[in-house]
């Protein structure tokens, strides 16, 4: 059976037209969507960019997140984002500086970081598990250097075809948490998609709590499991659900479900199906096994807004995960609309980049997209 080509890399947001911010090319992803499915009912850019946001009273404050976990600390040579999302993160503090006594508080860490050197930080951080990200001044970054990306380098295919080459009445399997996964499974839902998010009853997803609102949202519609990851008999049940989707969503480093006998390869799944593998930096060695949340990523991605000053400040809220989310969502309806069968491997770093790139390429500056009220107002 052969496919056409035609318009195979035409999720690739660079390419075309011109997008002057973030909400401009969040709208020319959803346009994208809903010209492949007229009758969708697809969200703004503005409640993509900025639900959670509203909903928490949250923006950023220069070198402070918005949700205030992730934070820009100058070093010798630069800057370092430090986000310390979990309440484990701030224990390693300690042995990541090998510093005498706990690192208790914000002052404590700005002031342990300012004379040493970010790069070899961001090396033993990363190794210890830690999201962090390093930037330079920006005309030490290279901020046209993106490369574009392409569909065949994210898409490894293989030799099987799609029976039906669309989402409308798809079986998707959302294994994601939190946000860019979740969203991603949204918008495939709108798209026509039947969508099973399956949750860790040992490991409940956080946002379910922390942005209640939201996760009704993105989650509307979906049938929800909960298992026993640790039980063997549910394990097995999921594998029968993985290798029966039409399109997986998984979002956690490669040895998370390696380790439970739940990855791709080990499943040997025999239906054609896209696997959509959402990391924070990739699958490959050794940034597979980095940790990143919305933040750091997009700070990897230099996805910020540089002062005259030359200090990096903070756009959006966890700006890299509905970027992400959307994207992701596009590149599955690509694949699936080409009948494509296999692993779609997208990285949140460089998905952030691309849309960087987008902006940057239209003459604009990189703006932050919220327009909400905080708090603290």
């Amino acid at each position: 059976m052969t496919r056409s080509a035609a318009n195979v890399d035409s999720f690739d947001i660079v390419a075309s037209i011109p997008a002057n911010d973030l909400s401009a090319c969040v709208n020319q992803v959803l346009e994208a969507l809903q010209h492949q499915y007229p009758d969708a009912d697809l969200p703004s850019a503005d409640w993509v960019l900025g639900a959670r946001a509203r909903e928490l009273g949250i923006r950023p404050k220069g070198q402070q997140s918005a949700n205030g976990s992730c934070r820009l600390l100058a070093c010798s040579d630069g800057w370092l984002a430090v986000n310390l999302a979990r309440g484990s993160d701030w224990e390693l503090l300690g042995a990541w500086l090998a510093a005498d006594g706990k690192v208790t508080d914000w002052a404590g860490l700005t002031a342990a970081l300012a004379h040493r050197s970010g790069p070899a930080l961001l090396s033993r951080g990363r190794e210890m598990g830690l999201p962090l990200a390093f930037v330079q001044r920006p005309a030490s970054v290279g901020a046209e250097a993106q490369p574009q990306m392409q569909f065949h380098d994210v898409f490894q295919g293989d030799s099987k075809y799609l029976q039906c080459p669309s989402l409308q009445g798809a079986k998707v399997v959302d294994l994601s948490a939190l946000w860019a996964g979740p969203l991603c499974a949204h918008l495939l839902h709108a798209c026509g998609a039947l969508v099973t998010k399956v949750s860790s009853s040992q490991r409940p997803d956080g946002a379910a709590q922390g942005s209640p609102m939201l996760y009704q949202r993105l989650h509307a519609g979906h049938q929800h499991r909960v298992l026993d990851f640790s039980d063997q008999n549910q394990l097995t049940v999921l594998a029968e659900m993985l290798r029966e989707a039409d399109v997986v969503i998984e979002a956690s480093r490669p040895r998370g479900l390696q380790g439970l006998g739940l990855d791709r390869e080990t499943l040997a799944v025999v239906k054609p199906q896209i696997w959509l593998s959402l990391t924070a930096h990739g699958r490959n060695a050794p940034n597979g096994q980095w940790v990143g949340f919305g933040d750091d990523v997009a700070v990897t991605a230099d996805l910020l807004h540089w002062t005259d000053e030359d200090r990096p400040e903070f756009i959006g809220d966890a700006i890299a995960d509905p970027l992400s989310g959307t994207f992701a969502a596009l590149a599955v309806a690509q694949a699936v609309s080409q009948g494509r069968s296999g692993l779609l491997d997208l990285s949140m770093a460089a998905m952030a980049g691309q849309y960087r790139r987008k902006v940057l390429e239209s003459g604009a500056a990189l703006v932050c997209p919220l327009r909400v009220p905080s708090r603290a107002d």
